[in-house]
């Protein structure tokens, strides 16, 4: 049974090359925790452990959450465990931790504004039960008010804290939703969606109509289509390749991680490295070039403007000047360019303008944006084609 979860259908929007190694191949690769990681699942046992006390009837102190706290700290810390940045150490990351528990505290205690139903709670729902399709996750804290209204509370404990527009927008406690109300239909009429930003001591409420959640399901399931069909993986760089796993096998960064030279690349071939900076090194030399060539153009057309003649000889070569005057329409984007647009097209003239771009329907085949029959139709004109762009860029550090 397929059994899908908001974390894994972001891993394929983040990067479909990058869920197929993890989902599909399922490729081992050795765990990679920060400090940041190992914070947060710290900080969120505390508040477990807390809530589990509260639930029996119990009401930890301050002293106690701490003490827990830091004694599961020094219990759990690993010296694997991944530091940044250089000048701060794990007991510094502790403090954080701790500041973040007693703000927490000082802002809940005595902990009897609601009810506490679940604290770390599996929600597991279909999304299409027909086909199999689940999806699964973790509620931080499920609570319910005296009014009756149904809290699914989350823990942020990092250092970005989200807009109200991100809360509104947010896929996963919205899915939670579904599931809640799923497993208790008589009693979870009226759910709120509350996110603690507990590095801050704010949190951050939205609720969602039905027909955002019907909406919601049916993109969800569609994602989970699209992964589902998928055979080409894509592979999708950003900043989270920073992170990534598995950049020993990912195209983009394997060169990084060379296996022994192939013999086809054996000397006199050059290494990759070295052709990268040569190539580099080239790009930055044209460019101060196309910068000196525009800069003795500019003023060679002054000059030849001044004397008013059109040819100005060097000692071995010519320079023919011809001066174009035309109109310089609006661009894409531009204010006036849908006004010029539709002018053409209530005078007839749209069609003789108007040009086929090449580059936007292989675009449009290749993301399956038409209608099936239409993309059969047109790609009977196509012929494969291959073609190679090199760009170069810094590598970040």
């Amino acid at each position: 049974m397929p059994v899908f979860s908001h974390s894994r259908l972001r891993v394929y929007e983040r990067c479909p090359r990058e869920y197929r190694f993890q989902y599909v191949d399922r490729v081992k690769v050795p765990a990679v925790e920060t400090v940041e990681m190992f914070l947060g699942s710290q900080v969120h046992a505390a508040l477990e452990a807390l809530y589990r006390g509260v639930k029996v009837g119990e009401t930890p102190t301050l002293d106690v959450v701490l003490a827990g706290y830091r004694r599961t700290w020094d219990a759990e810390w690993a010296s694997t465990i991944r530091i940044a940045a250089p000048d701060r150490t794990a007991a510094d990351y502790q403090a954080l931790g701790a500041r973040q528990l007693r703000d927490f505290h000082a802002r809940y205690q005595p902990f009897d504004q609601e009810r506490t139903v679940a604290v770390e709670r599996r929600i597991l729902f279909p999304l299409d039960e027909a086909r199999k399709l689940w999806l699964q996750g973790y509620i931080d804290r499920l609570s319910v008010t005296r009014e009756g209204t149904w809290q699914i509370r989350d823990y942020k404990t990092g250092q970005w804290l989200a807009t109200q527009q991100d809360a509104d927008a947010d896929r996963q406690l919205a899915l939670y939703q579904i599931g809640v109300q799923r497993h208790f239909p008589r009693h979870a009429r009226d759910v709120e969606l509350i996110w603690h930003y507990t590095a801050h001591d704010l949190e951050l409420r939205s609720r969602r109509a039905p027909e955002a959640l019907r909406e919601l399901e049916a993109q969800t399931l569609g994602l989970v289509e699209t992964i589902q069909a998928d055979t080409t993986w894509a592979l999708r760089e950003g900043s989270h390749c920073q992170r990534c796993a598995y950049q020993a096998l990912c195209p983009a960064w394997a060169h990084l991680f060379p296996p022994a030279m192939p013999s086809l690349l054996a000397p006199p071939h050059e290494d990759g490295t070295a052709l990268v900076d040569r190539l580099a090194a080239l790009h930055a030399e044209r460019r101060a070039l196309d910068a000196r060539i525009a800069e003795t153009e500019a003023a060679l057309v002054a000059y030849a403007a001044a004397l008013e003649v059109s040819s100005v000889f060097g000692s071995a070569h010519r320079a023919r000047i011809s001066l174009r005057h035309t109109l310089a329409f609006p661009k894409k984007g531009e204010p006036a360019r849908d006004a010029l647009e539709e002018m053409l097209k209530a005078g007839g003239r749209w069609e003789e303008v108007a040009q086929l771009s090449l580059t936007l329907v292989a675009r449009r085949v290749a993301e399956g944006a038409w209608p099936a029959d239409l993309v059969e139709r047109v790609r009977s004109f196509g012929r494969p084609n291959r073609t190679a762009r090199v760009t170069v860029s810094k590598r970040e550090a």
